[in-house]
């Protein structure tokens, strides 16, 4: 486990500093422990199924998988692309449409735990339909 050294009352702002200085494995996974627990602080009756499910719907792509879609997207819009590049964005893209796939069906699962529309879980969620859809 990683640990930074903070001091015994931390302000917000070291807080986030001590943050900042987190590996990129250690920050996702102390991203992933901070939604778990908001997710208990936002319904703290949820069974232990529904924060599963609603960690997996809060989890993002990998900070690197967004970085280098965003680098080679860009390179695709500049029509600087070689082919090699092209072919890492089509990954990209289907790894992307994949985790997209499992967040889908997670939040069906969880409409379907709490018997509701998929469409008003997201509502209660805050969670917007892409401009796409």
């Amino acid at each position: 486990m990683t640990t930074i050294q903070i001091h015994s009352e931390v302000s917000l702002a070291e807080l986030l500093n001590g943050v900042k200085r987190l590996d990129t494995t250690a920050l996702e996974s102390f991203a992933d422990e901070v939604l778990a627990i908001r997710a208990q602080r936002r319904a703290p009756t949820l069974s232990q199924e529904e924060s599963e499910l609603l960690i997996k719907i809060n989890q993002g792509l990998p900070i690197a998988v967004r970085t280098r879609f965003a680098q080679l997207n860009e390179k695709r819009r500049a029509d600087t692309l070689s082919e090699e590049e092209h072919a890492e964005l089509l990954g990209l893209i289907d790894q992307i449409e994949a985790h997209d796939v499992e967040r889908v069906k997670n939040l069906g699962k969880l409409a379907q735990l709490r018997n509701i529309p998929v469409r008003t879980l997201m509502k209660q969620l805050g969670i917007q339909r892409p401009a796409y859809a």
